[in-house]
């Protein structure tokens, strides 16, 4: 920590290892449960627990990268490397990542992508843990059997896709706050709402002149991601 580096609050600290402590605790307790009492369960038993372990460990991984890139930035140490790439493809590759818990949810996700694809100007793992993080709460918080959409839209200045879902959950006043936030001031590095995934949307979108825009009303939570044409 350098001179001029505030210290971590301890309340941030609390959220941070409870962000990335909660998944091993479900990874260990169904292991567990299977090393213990496999020759107990049905076959459908040992393939659904399997089916948590494997959904927590990717929420732990992504968890963990959330992390890892909260630290590097209070250490300012995120430099993106910008290359040109196809939006439709990138997000296509995320979807088919999630694809095991989109059909247990029985998500309906309909692409709207228009005539053509979209290139964009990101950093490729940035703006894959962008999405992912998006994708994770689509599948934590939507209703199953709901439809899901992404629209991808293109005018002479942007490129844009947009990730619509029904909420199943009140959004806390801290979130939506913190959304707030978002659109009329820089966020403090110590400052973190209750899901730090879209404190690391906002940092990621900054570092590549990305237009983070989220809303959340009427039931209904909607992501864009606006990229500027170059």
């Amino acid at each position: 920590m350098t001179p001029d580096q505030p210290g971590i609050d301890k309340q941030l600290l609390s959220r941070l290892t409870h962000h990335i402590r909660n998944p091993f605790n479900g990874i260990i307790g169904f292991s567990d449960l299977l090393n213990h009492h496999f020759e107990k369960l049905h076959a459908e038993d040992v393939k659904n627990y399997v089916q948590i372990i494997h959904q927590l460990s990717k929420k732990a991984l992504l968890r963990s990268e959330n992390l890892s890139w909260w630290l590097k930035s209070y250490t300012n140490n995120v430099h993106p490397i910008i290359q040109h790439m196809n939006l439709n493809e990138i997000v296509k590759e995320d979807l088919s990542y999630f694809n095991s818990e989109i059909t247990k949810q029985e998500l309906e996700i309909e692409l709207q992508e228009g005539s053509e694809s979209l290139m964009v100007n990101a950093d490729k793992v940035m703006l894959q843990n962008i999405i992912k993080n998006i994708l994770l709460n689509i599948v934590e918080f939507t209703t199953p059997i709901e439809l899901v959409t992404v629209q991808f839209k293109k005018t002479k200045t942007s490129s844009s896709v947009i990730f619509s879902n029904p909420f199943q959950e009140k959004v806390s006043n801290e979130t939506l706050t913190y959304i707030q936030n978002l659109k009329t001031s820089k966020v403090d590095i110590l400052q973190m709402p209750d899901h730090a995934g879209i404190w690391v949307m906002h940092l990621l979108c900054s570092s590549q002149k990305i237009k983070l825009d989220i809303t959340a009303n009427n039931g209904t939570f909607i992501v864009t991601l606006n990229f500027p044409n170059n």
